[in-house]
């Protein structure tokens, strides 16, 4: 079978991760969804990164404590803070709001790192990537529908998530330069295992065997995702792998609506083709200027 597999063109099998990808991303949101249901966000998202470091022990003793040399710790510890915020954010998005709201709304993650890239990392953005983001938000706006009766303030929540990834995403970009796979990730779930700890313990209660499970599986689901993303992009361009990222939100809400009784809002459809065209254009014009 991993003979016939090998021998698929590279597009085929590129599809193949991002595609599983996709999928893991989907029933990840939904296993938290369930774990929610019985723990509170907090203690699910502490639970998340401490199986994390238990998956991560393997990686770790096969690179060897060399590869964990850094002089960047500073930044390593602001994005574990910026990282466990983000979670702690979409956790409570996920038990809060219907699935496919808030994973349409955590779509404006490449939004603000376009804004964010402008502001703090002094890039230009010209008036096409501006356009895509002033459109964007337009389709945040006729999802959540400020000012009206409809509007809930639990929808703010993916949002700020969606802040706090970009913000993370900006760090993570400066320090690929420099540190190996191993650090990125062995420091992010070192630091925000007991980050993440603190707000925990305000809530605890001791949780039960299924809650427990929930959460292994949810840690084992990101690090396949991850692999997989990984897997995927050594295949082929970014700009073919993008637009499966974006396959999660009917993944969920089809199962979102089987599983929870969840019937989409009607502005979901709209608002969220804004979202989402606005932020492929937007990372294809990074991957552009990126050759360029």
């Amino acid at each position: 079978m991993q003979d016939w597999f090998e021998k698929q063109p590279a597009a085929i099998r590129a599809s193949f991760f991002a595609l599983a990808a996709a999928i893991l991303a989907a029933s990840f949101t939904l296993t938290i969804r369930y774990a929610t249901a019985e723990i509170h966000p907090y203690q699910a998202v502490f639970l998340r990164f401490a199986f994390g470091v238990i998956l991560i022990a393997p990686m770790l003793m096969k690179a060897g404590l060399g590869s964990l040399k850094t002089s960047r710790l500073p930044l390593f510890g602001l994005r574990g803070v910026l990282s466990a915020a983000e979670m702690c954010l979409w956790f409570m998005a996920v038990l809060y709001l219907p699935l496919a709201e808030a994973t349409t709304l955590n779509f404006t993650v490449a939004l603000f790192g376009t804004i964010l890239a402008a502001l703090v990392l002094r890039e230009t953005v010209r008036i096409h990537r501006w356009l895509a983001v002033l459109i964007g938000f337009i389709g945040v706006g006729l999802i959540i529908q400020p000012g009206s009766d409809a509007m809930q303030p639990a929808s703010l929540l993916p949002i700020a998530a969606a802040i706090c990834m970009a913000c993370a995403g900006m760090i993570t970009k400066q320090l690929v330069a420099t540190e190996s796979t191993t650090s990125l990730l062995f420091y992010l779930m070192i630091i925000t295992t007991p980050v993440s700890l603190i707000p925990a313990l305000t809530v605890w209660e001791t949780p039960s065997w299924t809650a427990l499970g929930l959460m292994a599986v949810a840690a084992l689901m990101m690090n396949v995702m991850q692999i997989c993303n990984v897997k995927a992009l050594q295949l082929a361009d970014y700009s073919f792998f993008v637009g499966f990222s974006y396959l999660r939100l009917p993944i969920i809400a089809i199962l979102a609506l089987i599983l929870f009784g969840e019937v989409p809002d009607i502005w979901i459809v709209p608002g969220g083709a804004l979202i989402i065209g606005a932020a492929i254009y937007v990372a294809m014009r990074e991957r552009k200027l990126a050759k360029s």
